[in-house]
């Protein structure tokens, strides 16, 4: 058995409470009317010492966004401040991380210059101490792929650098292969904001090397890393494969094209919990990326699950558990 990393930082999490939120892709879902939190994930990560986690929004309905960004901000005070003083008195809290650390909220970017007045009040409602980025979805196959070129998405984007403010990259080439080029246009027209990749694009996880899927992915994937503002998240694999047994052999070979393409200091752990469970449980995910990166080097081992999340998310100010 390869041993599992003794300390992490986990780039993308969601959390919710359905009562308190409008989440309408949950209807139907394994999800539906049920409470995913800091209680919920601690059972599921308590094999392994996640020393803070990362929040990211969850595709609200768009009328809900800034409700969400007030529940999550004021979520996460509460939670953070339980482990604090439980951790101070030596006490149980139930809660086996330490704490959300950073938050990226939804933003409609695609507004153009007008988007700066919502970004003040994000920043307002979330606080600036905890607000590092900010996500808006670019992987509905049903949208044009070119609107991320169009001038007022571009703005949008280019405001998020005067806030101090990354952008989360989220497509799916799985399913929807052009909406990759698009992309790499917009990061080289924003060099002076912080991008992050989701998921690694989504990638064709039941494909191989050698076939045409795999070889447009990783293309795109080589071409994207040379953009010097860009880091990539090793997550969300298991999510994009029709089977149900998940291999080394089978997912190695896109996290070795992700340390291709952006080397060993821009790429990120994340556990994408709770929607990781739709295909395997968050233990079940890192013990696989355990095995596959067995080979490297510890200081690669460290990179990827800590440091390199800690320095894209400014976490070094954030409170963590020793």
């Amino acid at each position: 058995m390869v041993p599992l990393p003794s300390n992490i930082i986990d780039s993308h999490v969601h959390f919710w409470h359905p009562d308190k939120i409008l989440i309408p892709w949950q209807k139907g879902s394994i999800f539906e009317s049920k409470p995913m939190d800091g209680m919920a994930y601690s059972q599921d990560v308590k094999r392994v010492r996640v020393q803070t986690a990362v929040y990211v929004e969850t595709d609200v309905d768009p009328v809900h966004s800034l409700v969400e960004a007030d529940w999550i901000a004021r979520y996460a005070e509460t939670l953070n401040n339980q482990i604090e003083a439980a951790t101070a008195k030596g006490t149980e809290t139930g809660v086996a991380f330490g704490g959300i650390g950073a938050i990226v909220a939804y933003a409609p970017v695609h507004q153009g210059k007008h988007v700066v007045a919502y970004l003040d009040l994000l920043t307002r409602l979330v606080g600036r101490r905890r607000l590092r980025g900010v996500r808006h979805l670019i992987q509905d196959p049903l949208l044009d792929p070119d609107r991320v070129r169009c001038p007022d998405f571009i703005d949008g984007v280019r405001s998020l650098a005067s806030f101090g403010l990354s952008f989360d990259l989220n497509i799916n080439c799985n399913h929807s292969p052009q909406q990759f080029p698009p992309i790499i246009t917009l990061v080289q027209k924003c060099p002076d904001v912080r991008f992050v990749l989701d998921h690694m694009a989504k990638p064709p996880c039941d494909s191989k090397p050698g076939q045409d899927r795999f070889e447009f992915w990783r293309s795109q994937m080589l071409l994207l890393g040379k953009q010097p503002n860009v880091v990539c998240k090793v997550s969300g694999l298991v999510t994009e494969t029709q089977t149900e047994s998940w291999t080394v052999e089978q997912l190695g070979p896109f996290v070795e094209t992700a340390k291709e393409a952006f080397g060993v200091d821009r790429i990120l752990f994340g556990g994408d919990w709770p929607v990781c469970n739709m295909a395997v449980k968050w233990q079940t995910w890192i013990e696989l990326l355990s095995i596959i990166i067995q080979d490297w080097p510890d200081q690669d081992k460290h990179k990827l699950f800590v440091t390199n999340a800690a320095k894209t998310y400014q976490l070094s100010s954030c409170k963590t558990v020793d």
